[in-house]
């Protein structure tokens, strides 16, 4: 018997182990092996399920003849090829072909009653494929879509015979989708609890902190400007509170998923309440995006395409925009179901580190208290007639350190004032445009990033001590925050700026752009270490 057959042996009594007090309808467990050109899979029924689907009856010792419980695992073959679905990256359905039927575990004599749950019959399953697949989305519907109670699968994925992750259970609307690496497949299984959780923790940075592809996360911010309520969720979750017409059962068109967007924030404005400094704060869908599996397309907002209803997650952001920064935030959830009995919300507070939130159906509002900092733009006082070329360097390393921070105020007129501190004249209005516009993140949706630092690297000496003019290199390091990912990016600027004293105040009189390029552009986790 082959390493992977052992290893399915094991787990089906592990299965049974961890199941066999709770019965629903249908009780099943599978084994996948993902090769670069087929997919096996060993499919196992409980002989209990044969006599439930199959209306068998017992003798008068209450024992199913072998006869009877055979034909049943023969008719069985179909509705196991049916019913039990292996979906490509592109959410494309692979054929399934029958290997194999094992009876062995069904005695000549019969099976008593009380072994049903006890013994099984086994469908090896063979699916080809075309070329290699990065992802693969497992789903199965035995109890059917008007089952009184759900039908529940075991499944362990394997690569090449060698164990993936840790066994998952499928129900109902509910498919388990798995990324392969071919360029780095695993070798080994982990030997040590240490070792199982520095793959998790390799696998979670890999995956951006979405730690799987069916579940459903939150990410709460509270900024200066806003609340901010990010959600990610699986389309077929969304699809239990809200119905997505479609002309295809299996996807979903890009003007399907356009025509969705009133519906989806009048779902959560209702269902969603939010206040801040003690007022209701309306909601504002700022947001909306039909991901497909890439983690790519999640981290970097690529563009919409049709979806598999299978595989697609719904990225919803929810702007709540506060005149006044927020001293106290409150917040109700109230959308539950039996795919999401509860919410877990990551808490983004400032630069604070993540906090956890949990919203329950006894318990679920949220309330938040504190105060942040402030961003200060101070003008930078004249106190000397003469710059040093070192002077100058920390003069226009505070200069640009304004300017920048003028866009950390929401309102136009509020960053005019800001930037009217440290920019003379026509300045004012073109350092404006081309600031605001270098600060905009295309690979977020044209988000307007924070900067966090300003750094002067090379400067000339002044030309004429009355009217420095220097040439410069600096640097800016900006980020924008969404699901729980910093997006981070570092421009180079080279340029020729001119300063001048403007009423016992240094201001910027002059700024020419000369060259410009991009140093980094990196994701990384809230709260992990960047490097």
């Amino acid at each position: 018997m082959c390493a992977w057959r052992l290893l399915f042996v094991a787990f089906a009594v592990w299965s049974i182990a961890n199941i066999a007090a709770a019965h629903p309808i249908s009780l099943s467990s599978a084994v996948v092996d993902v090769c670069e050109d087929h997919v096996k899979a060993d499919v196992q029924i409980m002989l209990e399920d044969l006599v439930l689907y199959h209306a068998l009856k017992a003798d008068g010792n209450y024992v199913y003849s072998a006869t009877d419980l055979r034909a049943a695992a023969e008719k069985h073959k179909q509705f196991v090829i049916d019913y039990f679905s292996i979906l490509d990256a592109d959410g494309q359905r692979l054929v399934a072909k029958l290997d194999e039927l094992e009876t062995d575990k069904i005695d000549e004599q019969g099976v008593p009653q009380t072994e049903l749950m006890k013994r099984s019959v086994n469908y090896l399953l063979s699916f080809p494929v075309e070329k290699r697949q990065n992802f693969f989305t497992f789903a199965q519907s035995f109890g059917g879509p008007n089952a009184v109670l759900p039908a529940l699968m075991d499944l362990m994925v394997l690569q090449n015979g060698k164990l993936l992750e840790r066994p998952t259970q499928l129900t109902l609307g509910r498919p388990h989708s798995t990324k392969f690496d071919w360029d780095n497949p695993p070798t080994n299984a982990p030997t040590s609890i240490r070792e199982m959780r520095r793959l998790r923790d390799e696998q979670l940075r890999k995956q951006l902190g979405i730690a799987t592809y069916g579940g459903l996360y939150s990410f709460l911010y509270v900024t200066r400007f806003e609340v901010r309520h990010e959600i990610l969720i699986p389309l077929l979750t969304l699809e239990q509170w809200i119905p997505f017409p479609r002309k295809d059962p299996d996807f979903l068109e890009v003007d399907e998923q356009q025509s969705a967007r009133d519906e989806i924030e009048r779902f959560f404005r209702d269902r969603n309440p939010v206040s801040v400094n003690g007022a209701t704060a309306i909601a504002k869908l700022t947001r909306l995006n039909f991901f497909a599996l890439d983690i790519n397309d999640f981290a970097l907002n690529a563009e919409p395409r049709r979806v598999s209803i299978h595989q697609a997650r719904v990225g919803v952001i929810l702007s709540y925009p506060s005149r006044e920064t927020p001293a106290n935030v409150a917040m109700k959830w109230t959308t539950f179901s039996d795919h999401a009995p509860y919410l877990r919300s990551i808490v983004l507070v400032g630069n604070e580190a993540p906090a956890e939130h949990y919203f329950r159906v006894n318990r679920p509002d949220f309330k938040w208290d504190g105060k942040l900092i402030a961003t200060k733009v101070a003008p930078v006082p004249a106190t000397a007639r003469v710059l040093t070329s070192e002077a100058n360097g920390e003069l226009l390393g505070r200069l640009l350190r304004n300017v920048y921070g003028a866009f950390e105020f929401r309102d136009d007129s509020d960053v005019y004032d800001a930037l009217a501190t440290s920019v003379e004249g026509d300045l004012l209005r073109e350092l404006y445009l081309r600031v605001k516009r270098s600060l905009l993140m295309a690979e977020q949706g044209g988000a307007l990033s924070h900067v966090d630092m300003v750094e002067i690297l090379t400067v000339t000496p002044p030309t004429d001590p009355a009217l420095p003019t220097t040439e410069a290199t600096w640097r800016v390091s900006g980020t924008v925050e969404h699901w729980g990912h910093v997006h981070t990016r570092v421009n180079e600027y080279r340029g020729r700026a001119t300063v001048v004293n403007h009423e016992g105040v240094w201001k910027l009189q002059s700024l020419q752009l000369l060259d410009e390029k991009r140093i980094k552009f990196e994701t990384s986790i809230r709260g992990y270490d960047r490097d």
